[in-house]
C-alpha cells in the first residue's frame, strides 16, 4: 500500500512539475509574440480556458461568447492557442483570402499511430502529396463518368444485401441491419476501388476489421490530454495512442493482403483487363516537384484503409435499453431506417 501512494505521490509530483514548465513556456511565447491574440476570456494557469467550453455542445458555449468577446476570438486549451472564427465574414477572409496559410490541418496523437497521418489524404498536410492524392481520387473516383459507371454495382450490392437480410431473417427471425449495410458498403467500396467483394455474412475478417475500426473511432473522437498538453505526449496519459495503435494495426493488415494479393497477381501475369483504384495507384509514377516518386506498399494500404473506413463509420452501433441495436450517429440511422 505504501510503495502504491508512493508512485502515485512521485507520478503527482512529475506531472505537475512538467505541465508547470508547460504553462511558462506557453506564457513566455504569448509575451513575447510579435503580434497580439484576438480577445478572449481569461486563462487560468496550466488549464488555460478549459472552464470556459463546459456544456454538453461547445458550440453553443462559443456562440454564448461570440457577443462579449466577438466573432474572432482566442481561447487557450491547455498549452495549445486556439483560434475561433464564428462569421461568414471572417470565414471568408481565411479560407477564401487566405486560404494556403490555413490549408493544414492540426493532427491528433491518436491519428499519429502507425503513421496513419502520412498516408491519409484526410490527414496528410498541404503540399505534393496531398495534392496528387486529391487529383487522383477526383479523376478516377469523383468525375460524373466514373459515378455512372458504378450505378450497376451499386445496385448489385443493395440486391445481395436484401438477400442476405432475407436469408438470415428466416434462419433467426432477428436481423441485425446495421452489419448488412456495413457488408454492403465495404463490397460496394471493394468493387470500385478493387473489382472485388471482399467479405461477405460469415467472414471472420469483415467483423474483425469492422470491429477495429470502431475502436478506432471511439478512442480518435476522445479527448485527449496529450492535444492539449504536448509535453505529455510521450506519457501518453490516457492510453489513446496505444490503443489505437493495436487496432490500427490490425486493420492495416488485413487491407495490405489486398495490396499484397494484387501485386503478386500483377507478378504472376494474373491480372485482368480491368483496371481499378488499386491498379492506378500501382501504376502511379510522379512527375512534378515534389511528388512521390511511387507510392509504398505502407502508402497504399493506408490510402485503401482511409476510404474503406467510410463504410464501417456508418454502421456504428450501440444496445439501446430496450435490448436493440441501434446506430450512434444520423448518417447510419437514416440508411438503416430507409432499408428497414
Amino acid at each position: 500500500m505504501e510503495l502504491e501512494w508512493s508512485v502515485f505521490l512521485w507520478s503527482s509530483i512529475c506531472i505537475s512539475v512538467v505541465l508547470l514548465f508547460q504553462y511558462l513556456h506557453a506564457e513566455k511565447a504569448r509575451n513575447t509574440a510579435t503580434s497580439p491574440l484576438p480577445p478572449g476570456p481569461r486563462r487560468w494557469p496550466v488549464v488555460g480556458n478549459m472552464f470556459d467550453l463546459v456544456g454538453e455542445f461547445p458550440h453553443q458555449t462559443l456562440a454564448k461568447l461570440a457577443p462579449k468577446y466577438g466573432a474572432v476570438m482566442s481561447l487557450q486549451i491547455g498549452a495549445v492557442t486556439n483560434v475561433i472564427i464564428q462569421s461568414s465574414k471572417a470565414s471568408k477572409e481565411m479560407f477564401k483570402n487566405h486560404d494556403l496559410i490555413y490549408s493544414g490541418r492540426t493532427v491528433t496523437e491518436a491519428m499519429k499511430a502507425c503513421g496513419y497521418y502520412q498516408g491519409s489524404m484526410a490527414f496528410a498536410q498541404y503540399g505534393p502529396y496531398w495534392r496528387t492524392m486529391r487529383r487522383l481520387c477526383i479523376t478516377e473516383l469523383g468525375i460524373v463518368k466514373r459515378v455512372n459507371e458504378t450505378i450497376p454495382l451499386r445496385k448489385e450490392n443493395i440486391d445481395k444485401m436484401l438477400q442476405w437480410i432475407d436469408e438470415e431473417a428466416q434462419a433467426r427471425g432477428v436481423v441485425h441491419v446495421a452489419q448488412f449495410v456495413f457488408l454492403m458498403n465495404f463490397n460496394l467500396l471493394g468493387n470500385i476501388l478493387l473489382f472485388r467483394d471482399l467479405f461477405d455474412p460469415q467472414s471472420k475478417e469483415a467483423s474483425e476489421f469492422n470491429k477495429r475500426m470502431d475502436e478506432i473511432s471511439k478512442w480518435a473522437g476522445q479527448p485527449n490530454l496529450a492535444d492539449f498538453f504536448p509535453s505529455l505526449k510521450w506519457l501518453d496519459p490516457q492510453r489513446i495512442q496505444s490503443k489505437v495503435s493495436q487496432e490500427m494495426k490490425g486493420a492495416l493488415q488485413i487491407v495490405s493482403g489486398f495490396v499484397k494479393e494484387r501485386i503478386e497477381d500483377r507478378r504472376s501475369g494474373k491480372q485482368t483487363q480491368r483496371t481499378d483504384f488499386l491498379d492506378v495507384l500501382l501504376d502511379y509514377e510522379g512527375e512534378g516537384e515534389g511528388e512521390p516518386d511511387k507510392l509504398s506498399e505502407r502508402q497504399l494500404a493506408i490510402i485503401l484503409l482511409s476510404l474503406l473506413s467510410s463504410s464501417s463509420c456508418m454502421c456504428r452501433v450501440k444496445k439501446s435499453p430496450y435490448g436493440k441495436m441501434i446506430p450512434t450517429d444520423r448518417a447510419g440511422f437514416g440508411l438503416i431506417w430507409f432499408i428497414a
